[in-house]
């Protein structure tokens, strides 16, 4: 396992090279990639200087958000134009030596029932995780935990890791490359265990986020879009969810993804300085 950085997941709109400087500053391994920029630098400097460029950098090419519009309220035409970009995108990362990309699953509709909501996602997912798995790419799926994610919707979906796992492996009966992105949050506000992670198989976490939730709030009580630094309050057992990973072999990146106002107000600097100390803290802790 080692630490990556996502200043999109710290609040922080920063362009890559930025980015990039941030990281080697500030002591991660790995970034995620931001394709539109490198699509950019790729189209203006050729392939060849944007892979010099970013192996320059020292850094991993972790892996990148799916821009594809597959969700619920996403047209067909939205759909098929938008995959029709991913095997340019899927090609860049290769070349760039990122074998990881990620998207999140709504929990609940108002619209469609649960298997109404599959019968519409399922294919779509399906068929983007073929496209990825032809350029050797792993397709990591979030479930999103919290309750209050749910409450008050007509109808709920897939949001544990039980859950999301019989998804993707469904989805990646043929190809093989669909597995879970698991947030520390997620896991804790759906009621999931430790016991749970380590029945895992390391080839079905394909990316891991770590934060942590508020104090004095109860579980089912929390709410998604305000979380904590990882580490800073201790109400998410960090430690024994770290040694759980460690313990079924998982050995990609870790972004912490607070969603935190305090890391939010910070500089981009110093948000980066502080995500890599608290980074270091709960690593060597666990």
């Amino acid at each position: 396992m080692y630490k990556n950085l996502n200043m999109g997941a710290l609040g922080h709109n920063v362009p890559f090279d930025e980015v990039v400087k941030l990281a080697q500053r500030h002591h991660f391994a790995g970034v995620d990639l931001d394709l539109t920029y490198l699509a950019a630098l790729n189209q203006s400097q050729g392939l060849q200087q944007a892979k010099a460029w970013f192996a320059a950098t020292g850094l991993r090419a972790s892996a990148f958000g799916l821009q594809v519009a597959w969700r619920e309220w996403d047209s067909e035409a939205a759909y098929a134009d938008s995959l029709q970009k991913l095997a340019h995108d899927a090609a860049l990362a290769q070349a760039l030596g990122c074998t990881r990309c990620f998207t999140w699953v709504m929990p609940r509709s108002d619209q469609l029932n649960f298997y109404q909501h599959f019968h519409l996602v399922f294919p779509r997912l399906k068929r983007i995780a073929e496209i990825l798995g032809e350029y050797g790419i792993r397709l990591g799926l979030e479930f999103v935990g919290p309750n209050t994610m749910r409450e008050g919707r007509a109808y709920d979906f897939v949001h544990t890791m039980d859950g999301m796992r019989t998804l993707a492996a469904a989805i990646g009966a043929t190809s093989r490359n669909t597995g879970l992105l698991l947030d520390a949050f997620h896991w804790w506000t759906s009621h999931g265990t430790v016991t749970e992670l380590r029945h895992l198989n390391a080839a079905e976490v394909v990316y891991v986020h770590l934060n942590d939730a508020q104090a004095g709030l109860a579980r089912d009580a929390q709410i998604d879009q305000i979380r904590e630094q990882v580490g800073a309050t201790g109400v998410i057992p960090i430690q024994p969810f770290l040694a759980a990973l460690r313990h079924v072999g998982y050995d990609g990146p870790l972004t912490v993804e607070p969603f935190s106002a305090a890391i939010k107000a910070m500089s981009p600097d110093a948000a980066a300085a502080a995500t890599s100390a608290a980074l270091d803290q709960v690593l060597a802790a666990a």
